[in-house]
């Protein structure tokens, strides 16, 4: 079994704290709010005076949106209170639910919260995107809670209320302590502990892989071939040469684990599916009970945190289901 702990995660009562208003933030403690809005004047009366605030606190003050969200915002927020104000385009930030975790956890370290308490405004995009992308970016807004609890951290999250589904919008509320609009701020009411909102996107089951999946059963000394394998199926189902390497290291790491600390043998199933390289991997020996496998960086000598953040980074999408049938590890990656 993969051994992990996630270092991040605070006490219970702590993760459902909605956290201290506006004017209460000199702790180190996260607030994370949903901002529903109507119209694009009514995101700019809540949005401009949380950026504004944050310029006047000399925090450190970034927003993830849309080139043209940013613009309504810089002309909102005139010259001399934008100027401090880093804008980052949402199409680069959100390119998957762990390129975006990985990409907050190597700026806030290296140059945000340096700089002093971090303010974050973003717009999530939501088009276009799989039934499975949708889950898992709903689950990205829930572990946001965990990842960045006891941390010098304000984040607010706009949704538009008039384009977005509606399973969306009421997520939201479920994924976020707090919500804000241009009369303030209000606890949540659905708001859901993060992890019982994790275990609910793990109670959707796993389908099983096609019949035309390529299968390949694996032991102790048996890794090369297994290599070799996985290169050729995913250069006969389409992957590009340059994504071929990244994706056979997230799987051999998996692999690996299994033998070393699991049940010692599994088997993988590869195929092709809605754009992406898909690969299971079952380890029928034991079973899994860390909630947040691989969301946070690896510390120390701890194997499995540094396999499973390194396998979360390689792919697209990582689904994990466990249970008293072993273990089994989805993994999607791009092939376009």
């Amino acid at each position: 079994m993969i051994a992990f702990s996630f270092s991040a995660e605070p006490p219970a009562r702590q993760a459902a704290d909605p956290g201290p208003a506006l004017g209460e933030q000199g702790r180190d403690v996260l607030v994370h709010r949903a901002l529903p809005y109507p119209t694009r004047g009514e995101f700019a009366l809540t949005a401009v005076p949380f950026l504004r605030a944050g310029c006047r606190a000399g925090d450190a003050v970034v927003v993830i949106a849309a080139p043209d969200t940013a613009a309504l915002l810089r002309e909102r927020l005139g010259t001399g209170t934008a100027a401090p104000v880093e804008f980052i385009d949402s199409a680069d930030w959100f390119q998957g639910p762990m390129h975006a975790l990985a990409s907050y956890y190597d700026r806030t370290r290296a140059d945000w919260w340096p700089r002093g308490r971090l303010r974050l405004l973003t717009e999530p995009v939501w088009d276009g995107l799989t039934p499975l992308e949708t889950r898992e970016w709903k689950r990205h807004e829930a572990i946001l809670n965990v990842a960045f609890a006891g941390t010098p951290t304000s984040i607010m999250c706009a949704y538009d209320a008039s384009a977005l589904p509606g399973h969306v919008l009421a997520d939201a509320a479920r994924t976020h302590p707090e919500i804000a609009g241009p009369d303030g701020e209000r606890p949540s009411e659905g708001f859901t502990d993060p992890a019982a909102f994790y275990a609910e996107c793990n109670a959707v089951p796993l389908p099983p892989p096609p019949s035309i999946a390529a299968r390949r059963p694996f032991a102790a000394g048996e890794l090369p071939g297994v290599r070799d394998f996985l290169g050729a199926e995913a250069r006969r189902l389409g992957l590009p040469k340059e994504r071929s390497l990244p994706f056979v290291l997230a799987v051999n790491e998996v692999a690996t684990n299994i033998i070393r600390e699991g049940g010692g043998r599994g088997a993988l199933w590869l195929w092709a599916e809605e754009g992406a390289l898909v690969c299971d991997v079952s380890d029928p020996g034991r079973a899994l009970t860390d909630r947040f496998l691989g969301y946070a960086p690896p510390r120390g000598q701890r194997g499995g945190e540094a396999a499973m953040w390194a396998v979360r980074r390689l792919c697209h999408i990582v689904e994990i289901r466990s249970g008293m049938d072993g273990t089994r590890i989805r993994m999607h990656v791009k092939l376009g």
